[in-house]
């Protein structure tokens, strides 16, 4: 009885042992070089009247699809794929299409783009035309210490048209947002044209900003969720409002107005807007749409106005 007790000892410290052993985890995918690949996102931001028969149920890339099964699409003002993923192709020209339906034998969108190795965004802002290619800015800034906990990061994309006719703007737009605190208004970009992207602001923001008429607004179907009507704001966020000036080339500035009347006398409207920032998140703010936009229904959709891409 004593050696099978003995025995017993012996066998659970060799389990013991075993069971402290090394083991390294490996996972399934490849390290990709930067410097000799393209990572790419894809955006769809064409100003058209949102509908479920627009969506892009296959894309494709030289033929090959970008995603396996049916039920997945994109649709407008959506990108793929998700943060923290990429594309990967080689530098070089390429073809991409997009098919309403899996069925489809003639693409719904076909044009060709090109990229160089590193991070880009590849952005469609025109069924007649090929995709805007935009660097990605992919040196993210940070903060360790001193601003973690009252700022955010943001970046600001220009691919606003001038009208129905798709028409390039020969002016610039800077982007401004209003400090929670002061309620001055900053610049939130450097001007940039059309296609071009600003560099990383760092954007102060105050989690508990009390309510002030710098902040307030009426008709809001948001006014419970953040801290317009004097709610207390989830921690971490805080809304800030943004508008942005228009420069002429010889150096005039003006703050920005967008028409959704198809450019009718009078009905100029002074563009302003809000967004949640989220303390430590790098945001992207893309203008896309039509400053000049047809009046009507699908109006919203079609018009100037923010799309924000890229919480993480």
């Amino acid at each position: 009885m004593k050696i099978f007790k003995y025995i017993i000892i012996a066998f659970a410290s060799m389990i013991a042992l075993a069971s402290c052993e090394k083991h390294d985890l490996g996972y399934d995918c490849e390290q990709v070089d930067a410097s000799e690949n393209a990572l790419v996102y894809f955006y769809r931001m064409i100003p058209e009247a949102a509908s479920t028969a627009t969506r892009a149920y296959r894309v494709e890339i030289d033929g090959q699809p970008m995603w396996q099964g049916t039920s997945a699409y994109l649709s407008q003002f959506d990108y793929v794929p998700a943060q923290g993923r990429h594309y990967i192709l080689t530098p070089g020209t390429h073809t991409l299409k997009l098919f309403l339906s899996h069925e489809d034998t003639e693409p719904y969108y076909n044009q060709e783009f090109t990229v160089k190795a590193g991070m880009q965004d590849v952005v469609i802002t025109n069924l007649n035309a090929a995709p805007l290619v935009l660097d990605n800015n992919a040196e993210y800034p940070h903060d360790v210490t001193a601003h973690t906990a009252e700022s955010f990061y943001l970046r600001f994309v220009n691919i606003m048209y001038e009208d129905e006719n798709f028409t390039i703007p020969d002016y610039k737009l800077q982007y401004y947002y209003q400090d929670p605190t002061d309620l001055e208004w900053y610049p939130a970009s450097d001007p940039v044209g059309f296609g071009e992207v600003s560099s990383w602001t760092r954007i102060h923001i105050d989690q508990f900003a009390e309510q002030r008429s710098g902040q307030s607004g009426t008709g809001s179907s948001r006014e419970w969720a953040d801290n317009r009507v004097g709610h207390s704001v989830t921690s971490g966020s805080c809304t800030i409002y943004y508008k942005m000036k228009r420069i002429e080339a010889d150096g005039t500035e003006s703050w920005m107005t967008y028409n959704r009347k198809g450019g009718a006398e009078g009905s100029d409207v002074e563009y302003k807007d809000y967004w949640t920032a989220y303390v430590g998140r790098h945001q992207t703010h893309f203008m896309r749409g039509m400053r000049v936009s047809p009046s009507g229904s699908g109006t919203g959709n079609t018009a100037a106005w923010i799309s924000q891409m890229g919480k993480y």
